[in-house]
């Protein structure tokens, strides 16, 4: 599995193909803020480099660009630019030996919905679709603004809803997170996942509903339920790409088909569209965090999300004090410290698509030994990699958390922090 993730709105706007056969016309897409090559590249090249290795010539569409140096030094090193075509739309970058991605440009000016749509097209694997199609489709002209949004209806989900839905799921999605693909959301709206099934044997089946804009457009969507037990209310997953107007209509749309409900709760269950956990991170998607607040929604318990990529993955050590027991739910092993006096647990997932999910249960804070987390930590990583794994995701709970240096030191990046919420 390629690095792919799309990076925050305050970095390179950047998806990858989730895939290493690139066997698609495209193999992901980029977003540049303005069409000062000069600007931009240098942080395109930069991010590309970390992912994927060292980038040594890249070739533009001259049309698209207030103009075109034949070179840049970047970081230290030289790149050569322009020295040969790309076609229309797109750039076309070269790392060692030859190998080249070529990836859609969508032009700086276009609206976070279109470009967020287009971006998950070039992303998808074995796409077809060239980037003057994409381009031809976009439509910038005629949608307005974010913030002047102006909403239709809402109905419920259709298949015809299917492309516009991915682009939403997608739009939202962290790094290690995969694709949203056609069979992940089919299961999401019919209420049911594999990897997670307990939860939902409880659940009454989800309702999914989609927004719809005055062009005609899905703009947001929303999947939510009830729980008999205790007569409460669940918002499963929404996204509308982090449109405050979408996410207030989404969010009010659900509450008042709950209105019924004890309680509402948000973000509480992982759905078949996520590996891991269904907590909203916080800073990613600060929009949707803001309307449920306001709302009356609380935080409820926090875990942070942790990302470790592709490069420079080796084997790690093992360690003699750490146990490893099989767990089912979910597939894996269960980790703890050997000494019974010492409270060291993680749980590792079964790699599935080339990432493997961590969970971080954290330390007994009387027998707090950096060592031991070490051991752990260790142990883990090298289950994951002999199964599979080509990138983790790291979930990190408990009071106090492990030492910052404890996950730097072993190459993860600390992404965002993740809540569920609950409404009284």
């Amino acid at each position: 599995m390629m690095p792919n993730h799309t990076t925050d709105s305050a970095g390179v706007r950047l998806v990858l193909e989730p895939t290493e056969t690139r066997d698609g016309i495209l193999h992901g897409a980029w977003w540049p803020r303005s069409h000062d090559l000069r600007s931009e590249l240098p942080a395109l090249v930069t991010d590309l480099g970390r992912r994927l290795g060292t980038i040594l010539r890249v070739g533009v569409d001259h049309d698209a660009w207030d103009d075109v140096p034949s070179s840049l030094m970047i970081a230290g090193r030289f790149l050569r630019i322009g020295d040969f075509p790309s076609p229309m739309g797109t750039i076309t970058v070269i790392r060692g030996g030859h190998d080249g991605f070529l990836l859609l440009v969508v032009p700086p000016e276009t609206t976070d919905t279109r470009a967020a749509s287009m971006m998950a097209a070039a992303a998808r694997p074995a796409n077809r679709a060239c980037a003057a199609e994409l381009l031809a489709s976009r439509g910038a002209a005629e949608e307005p603004p974010p913030s002047e949004t102006r909403l239709a209806m809402t109905r419920a989900y259709a298949q015809a809803d299917e492309t516009a839905v991915l682009a939403l799921v997608d739009a939202d999605r962290l790094p290690g997170q995969p694709m949203c693909s056609r069979e992940m959301l089919a299961d999401a709206v019919e209420g049911t996942c594999a990897d997670n099934p307990s939860p939902w044997a409880e659940l009454d089946p989800p309702r999914t509903e989609v927004l719809i804009d005055d062009s005609g457009d899905v703009v947001g969507v929303i999947s939510y339920t009830t729980r008999a037990r205790d007569a409460a209310g669940l918002i499963l997953w929404l996204h509308g790409n982090e449109n405050m107007t979408v996410i207030e209509a989404l969010v009010q749309r659900a509450l008042d088909c709950l209105e019924g409900c004890s309680f509402v709760h948000a973000f509480t269950v992982a759905s078949a569209l996520t590996s891991g956990l269904g907590a909203l991170p916080g800073v990613r998607r600060a929009n949707t965090r803001k309307v449920l607040e306001h709302a009356g929604f609380a935080g409820r318990g926090s875990w942070r999300y942790l990302h470790r990529g592709v490069r420079g993955l080796g084997l790690a050590r093992t360690s003699p004090l750490v146990r490893v027991a099989t767990c089912l739910r979910p597939s894996g092993w269960w980790l703890s410290v050997a000494e019974h006096e010492i409270g060291v647990e993680a749980v590792a997932g079964t790699p599935s698509h080339g990432v493997g999910v961590l969970w971080w249960l954290g330390t007994d804070t009387a027998h707090d030994d950096a060592a031991l987390d070490n051991a752990v930590l260790d142990r883990a990583l090298a289950l994951l990699y002999a199964n599979g794994a080509r990138e983790i995701v790291l979930y990190a709970e408990g009071e106090p958390l492990p030492a910052r240096s404890l996950f730097d030191t072993a190459g993860f990046v600390d992404v965002d922090h993740l809540a569920s919420y609950a409404r009284g």
